[in-house]
């Protein structure tokens, strides 16, 4: 074998190794925190050890879950009843560590690997071992199409698209620490050693093929929740194959009278058979009854993620989570893979039905239409020649493999059977997750798959046809190039621009008020905030939780949100003190007796803000409760021994307000609600005119200084905010100009493009002033001057005016009964929960703190 034989054969492996390599390149691009401009800041964005914070702040439970298997052998913390039991989330027993193995099992034994040999931490392994997983990806997706088609470019395509459609590298770059690693690795995986089990002619290797296709399937039941549409998928492609190809072979003209016989000789029936039993099988024992219960979630969540409710009256949390907005086609196309991957994609399908509508020709018919001098191979000239010794022999080969021969693309029945089995997969996983996107952008990712092969599918064939009609390989080249970069670049600059701009999910602020709090409470301390951090807490803090990322969605998004946004302190710490000790438990209860949630909400509501023997009358008295039933609840929501119970306020909770105070103030008799925001901005000082002015560019609030004590009422400057429906769309306010208009209204009174807030809060040298100035309008303003020209302005719904969020995090406590400050860091404040109303106690006053408002990144 020469070397150009050589490289021939190796060119494949050659390839995938560069993609591999490219792909990881930019997936580790996070690790230099380009989301962070001012290197002196990048550091607050890294841990002791240098290594950059998690990208994403679900990595922290799988974390905690891999440091407890290192140490216990087990991923809960404890045991309860023989399960695995993770105490620390969801207050107040916690939740059985009910979790996919894979992440977990492969992490710990890379780690103790790597350790064989070097020194390495598990953050280190858990930053990097996502970015790993997702590049392989491109293996299986290049083989498949290289293997139908015979073509490099089309499987460059589809190994570029699977390993780097930006649903899928989003959630693979480094730092993400989940188990969407395995999703497009694993299913690629399963259908690559499926399609092998058709392809195959020998009895035996159908059935290997097709137990291999099985074993990751059962893997996959282990690495993600969501296994089971691939279940959906293989069956329903197995099932579905028969009346395809039926279908084809009547349409062929076959006899087919004798259907056992045709059965029999069906390419998918060995496959079938084994898979079908053999996934049954390991199911089985991976999952077990779960399932059953699994594959109806699937068929549930692709319809029903955007309802309004969570299967009770509380509301749906999903339809706050980013992943479960229901996505434009453009966000389809451009996240799956880009406008070129999903118009090759679904050309691909197009190309396919073409192709398979024409009747298969036979070897014989190949053969037949060969020229002459191909089909002996002894013409060389027109004149006959019959070689004598090898070397001649090999001359003559080569003379005849110079001769160009116009061609087309043709199926012998063998591949048009092969390529039958991988239309109808494809098309059943395209238009399956089309209909599972209507629910929400989280299934883009599964989407990918599909598309990744058809579109490389549609380049491999339309390249081979060009290849097949011309003798000019140089134009074939160029066309594939071309047709490969249309597909190719978008996605990979894509994914760019996400990893150089990364920042990690948390910084040393948030570290360190958690390490603080497992330093400075007591182990039992519960805490609460929303669900985003939830993780985060259980992990550096080791308390326990109210509300994580595994409890999102049932009744403690309606509580939590309410206990943040209700006015009344006695209501949210009663709340906080249920969810810490009981949990649902109260609610649950109370509607044996109430037999209406909405009727429970009220009545809870009600009693919650009192202290038990008040609660005591309430029940027993209007609500109609025995005594026996009212104690029922007044354990859960008055206990005699409770939990501590901290809450924590950070900067973020600023912009997620829109969602928490939708859930906290749902209306359950009609299921609606309202979002209620703020809108926060750090803005420099500048002079115009001679006046000290601000504009805030992110939410439209303007200042200027005012000398006219009794129109600003003590308050050195004058304040309004630009009309939200204006701001950054139909007004400008970036020139000077702008800017000069913008004073003189404000200084004269003369203008139409401003709005006065209904509440105006003045904070300077850690002295509050407030006082209402438009009872017409509905938007609030507080205002913090920070010194040096530095100021902090937030907008905000003025329903949130008294709202405890409010009172707590922007107005630092000033005169809250029920709260007391413990803990402050830049951005972030903690508030010890006071169990029960005591009426005057000796609490004092918080002072305002600045730095603890200031840090909205």
């Amino acid at each position: 074998m020469n070397s150009k034989e050589v490289l021939k054969k190796a060119a494949p492996f050659i390839i995938v190794i560069l993609l591999m390599v490219t792909l990881f390149a930019i997936r580790a691009e996070t690790v230099n925190i380009g989301g962070i401009q001012n290197e002196s800041l990048k550091a607050l964005y890294e841990d002791d050890n240098g290594m950059p914070y998690f990208t994403e702040i679900d990595s922290y439970y799988n974390f905690r879950l891999t440091e407890n298997y290192l140490e216990t052998g087990h991923l809960g913390d404890t045991i309860v009843n023989g399960t695995d039991w993770d105490s620390l989330s969801t207050s107040p027993d916690g939740r059985a560590a009910d979790y996919q193995p894979v992440i977990i099992v492969l992490t710990a034994f890379v780690y103790k690997f790597l350790n064989i040999f070097t020194s390495v931490s598990l953050v280190q392994v858990a930053y990097w071992i996502g970015p790993f997983i997702g590049t392989l990806a491109v293996i299986p997706a290049y083989f498949i199409v290289r293997r139908a088609t015979g073509n490099d470019w089309g499987a460059i395509v589809a190994g570029v698209i699977a390993g780097a459609a930006p649903a899928y590298f989003s959630h693979t770059y480094g730092g993400f620490f989940d188990t969407d690693m395995f999703n497009i690795l694993l299913p690629l995986l399963i259908v690559l050693f499926l399609i092998e089990a058709v392809y195959a002619t020998k009895p035996v290797w159908k059935a290997v093929y097709a137990a291999i296709s099985s074993v990751f399937l059962a893997l996959f039941s282990l690495a993600w929740s969501g296994y089971t549409y691939m279940v959906l998928l293989t069956v329903g492609t197995l099932i579905l194959y028969y009346l395809a190809s039926y279908i084809m072979d009547r349409h062929d003209g076959k006899d087919l009278s004798n259907k056992k016989q045709w059965f029999k000789n069906n390419p998918v029936t060995i496959p079938a058979i084994v898979f079908i039993i053999l996934t049954i099988i390991l199911l089985a024992i991976t999952v077990g009854g779960s399932m059953f219960e699994s594959i109806t979630s699937v068929v549930s969540l692709s319809t029903s993620l955007q309802s309004a409710t969570a299967g009770t009256a509380y509301p749906n949390v999903y339809v706050s989570v980013g992943e479960m907005q229901v996505p434009q086609v453009i966000d389809i196309a451009n996240q799956s893979g880009g406008v070129f991957g999903l118009l090759y994609a679904l050309a691909g399908l197009v190309l396919f039905v073409v192709l398979l509508w024409k009747k298969p020709v036979t070897k014989k018919q190949q053969i037949k239409d060969q020229p002459k001098e191909i089909k002996t191979k002894k013409r060389v000239g027109g004149k006959s020649y019959t070689p004598k010794t090898k070397k001649q022999e090999e001359e003559v080969q080569e003379i005849v493999e110079k001769q160009f021969v116009p061609g087309k693309i043709e199926w012998t029945e063998k591949q048009q059977y092969d390529n039958l089995f991988l239309f109808v997969l494809l098309l059943l996983w395209i238009v399956g997750i089309a209909v599972m996107l209507t629910q929400g952008t989280r299934f883009i990712e599964q989407f990918a798959v599909p598309v990744s092969l058809l579109s490389g599918l549609f380049v491999g064939y339309i390249i081979k046809d060009i290849d097949l009609k011309t003798e000019q390989y140089k134009y074939v080249a160029i066309i594939g190039l071309i047709v490969v970069l249309l597909a190719a670049v978008p996605p990979l600059v894509s994914d760019h621009t996400v990893s150089s701009q990364s920042v990690g999910s948390t910084n040393d602020d948030m570290y360190n008020t958690l390490t603080w709090i497992k330093a400075n409470t007591p182990q039992d301390t519960v805490l609460a905030s929303w669900w985003d951090y939830g993780h985060l807490f259980t992990q550096v803090a080791d308390r326990q939780v109210v509300f994580d990322g595994g409890s999102q969605n049932n009744m403690r998004a309606y509580w939590i949100g309410n206990a943040l946004q209700t006015s009344n302190e006695d209501l949210s710490a009663g709340i906080l003190r249920m969810l810490a000790n009981s949990g649902e438990e109260a609610s649950n209860t109370l509607d044996l007796y109430t037999h209406n949630t909405t009727k429970t909400v009220e009545v809870l509501n009600k009693i919650l803000p009192m202290d038990r023997n008040q609660a005591n009358a309430e029940l027993t008295g209007p609500v109609g409760l025995s005594q026996q039933e009212a104690n029922a609840v007044l354990d859960k929501t008055h206990p005699a021994q409770t939990k501590p119970v901290d809450l924590i306020l950070s900067s973020d909770m600023l912009s997620k307000a829109a969602w928490w105070s939708y859930f906290g103030t749902w209306n359950f008799q009609n299921q609606t609600s309202t979002h209620y925001s703020y809108y926060p901005a750090n803005v420099q000082a500048e002079q115009i005119n001679g006046k000290t002015f601000i504009l805030g560019m992110d939410n439209g609030v303007v200042g200027v200084s005012s000398s006219n004590t009794n129109e600003t009422e003590g308050v050195p400057m004058l304040f309004a905010y630009v009309d939200q429906s204006k701001l950054n769309k139909s007004l400008n306010m970036s020139t000077t100009e702008d800017k000069e208009r913008m004073e003189k209204e404000l200084t004269d009174g003369t203008g139409n493009e401003l709005l006065k807030p209904h509440k105006l809060i003045y904070i300077e040298n850690n002295q509050l002033s407030e006082r209402i100035v438009n009872n017409n309008s509905n938007m609030s303003l507080i205002v913090y001057n920070n010194g040096g020209g530095s100021y902090f302005t937030v907008l905000y719904d003025s329903y949130l005016d008294n709202a405890v969020f409010t009172k707590l995090y922007l107005e630092s406590g000033m005169n809250t009964t029920r709260f007391n400050l413990t803990h402050t860091e830049p951005g972030i404040s903690v508030w010890n929960v006071f169990e029960y109303p005591t009426g005057n106690t000796n609490q004092a006053q918080a002072v305002v703190n600045k730095t603890n408002n200031t840090n909205t990144t």
